[in-house]
């Protein structure tokens, strides 16, 4: 039975947060294993993942490196079986499609890149990663 992508989400936050202790993120460097893990094998989690981490950071404090992380890779390799529901969920959620907007193409197909462009809002980063 996976981790409840809920906690997952808490732990990925807190290895994050500045106010996490060497020691308390060394303890919980596990959970970029399990994002790992889950993007490459399974599309279902891996975007559970994202999106619990999406609701758990309210204010918006780790976007640049969620973005750039777990959507991104989730995106790049699992990107065929998620994107209807990535795509949809930025249309009704605005914050997630700012997160979109730190999104690279990466590795991703070509038709994955056109249709998370069509729905990213790029308008607050600096660098709008073309």
């Amino acid at each position: 039975m996976p981790l409840d992508p809920k906690i997952a989400a808490s732990f990925w936050i807190a290895s994050w947060d500045k106010s996490t202790t060497k020691h308390e993120k060394q303890l919980i460097s596990w959970v970029d294993d399990l994002f790992s893990s889950a993007t490459h094998h399974d599309a279902e989690y891996a975007l559970q993942l994202v999106l619990a981490i999406h609701e758990a950071d309210t204010e918006q404090k780790f976007t640049e490196v969620f973005a750039a992380g777990p959507v991104e890779d989730l995106l790049a390799y699992q990107g065929s079986k998620v994107i209807d529901r990535v795509v949809s969920k930025a249309k009704t959620d605005s914050s997630f499609a700012h997160v979109l907007g730190g999104v690279w193409k990466n590795s991703m197909q070509d038709d994955i890149w056109e249709a998370i462009k069509e729905v990213r809002d790029t308008t607050q980063w600096a660098d709008a990663r073309t």
